[in-house]
């Protein structure tokens, strides 16, 4: 018998082989970015989260401040509750003009005039009002209710609202015993 010489040629079977292995690489560095960008997505959204919890704890422990802050105030805020029981209390009165931007800000210590903002008269509404207050002879250490009342169904009354409510938050960290509430009464 006679052997015979068996070849066997492998290039074709080569040659699938190293397209399967170029589309297996191709695909798996897509697949790749892909997870990069998805994890450097997450990274950023983390880091988001932590910053923002930071802001959160910063702001619970100046509330929890404030709060300790009351409660050794008990008395000067029984004072104040009592006072506001008999109508002495601050009165803050937005009155804001028929149809425009303008509007004034009445503010009074029971039944005594204290004094007036006027929007256009005034940019600095924060300055205006600690004055008022100044003049008031309040201290530090004392405790007021404060109310501002308004009409919130006048047009440009929530602008002037918010520009009021920041001038007072703003003092309310220079006199930290000023207790505020907004009351929207229609006339």
């Amino acid at each position: 018998m006679k052997i015979r010489e068996i070849i066997l040629d492998f290039t074709s079977l080569l040659d699938v082989i190293m397209i399967i292995l170029f589309f297996f690489v191709l695909y798996s560095t897509i697949d790749t970015e892909k997870a990069a960008n998805q994890a450097k997505e997450a990274e950023a959204s983390y880091n988001a989260l932590i910053e923002e919890q930071h802001e959160l704890n910063d702001e619970a422990s100046k509330e929890l401040e404030r709060i300790k802050a009351a409660d050794k105030n008990s008395a000067a805020n029984q004072k104040a509750l009592n006072a506001f029981d008999k109508g002495d209390f601050f009165t803050f009165t937005l009155d804001v003009v028929d149809k425009s931007d303008n509007w004034t800000l009445d503010i009074k210590l029971g039944n005594k005039q204290l004094g007036m903002i006027d929007s256009h008269e005034t940019s600095d509404v924060k300055a205006s009002v600690r004055e008022v207050l100044q003049k008031s002879a309040l201290s530090d250490d004392d405790a007021y209710i404060c109310i501002l009342s308004f009409d919130g169904e006048q047009f440009g009354t929530a602008r002037a609202v918010r520009v009021i409510n920041e001038a007072i938050e703003s003092i309310q960290r220079e006199y930290p015993n000023l207790y505020f509430s907004n009351l929207n009464s229609k006339k």
